[in-house]
């Protein structure tokens, strides 16, 4: 009996999941041009590297025209407006913007520091190791 019932449960739960696939509406950026995508202000296109080049729905656009979602999020991004040339900005961490250079020379500021800081610790490494070396042959 118990088996009958975790198989009817199993079957309605399919059925359920099959039925609701047509609730979802399609991206109405999916399969346009490049042109066509920078054209439409719900649209942003990617530039793929390691894929194919695609157009997709910028976040909270995805859904069907009238849907609407509710929160926080969302109401933060329908009240920021979108400047132009924006896809060319990133967000950081303190959730400020940047720009791609700005980032990118950030980055490989970063990084220059991380190595000067690890060399200076070699070589201070170093003098202690030679300097122990020094006293031990004394």
């Amino acid at each position: 009996m118990k088996k009958l019932f975790l198989m009817s449960q199993a079957l309605l739960f399919t059925m359920a999941f099959a039925l609701t696939g047509g609730v979802f509406a399609d991206s109405p950026c999916k399969g346009l041009d490049e042109s066509a995508c920078k054209g439409n202000n719900v649209c942003t296109w990617v530039n793929g590297k390691k894929v194919k080049s695609y157009c997709r729905a910028k976040p909270g656009h995805g859904d069907e025209a009238g849907a609407k979602k509710h929160g926080k999020k969302h109401e933060k991004a329908e009240k920021a407006e979108v400047p132009a040339g924006a896809n060319d900005t990133v967000k950081t961490d303190d959730k400020k913007t940047e720009t791609k250079a700005e980032k990118k020379a950030r980055k490989a500021k970063e990084k220059a520091e991380k190595k000067a800081k690890k060399d200076a610790e070699k070589a201070e490494k170093k003098a202690k190791k030679d300097k122990k070396k020094k006293k031990d042959d004394n």
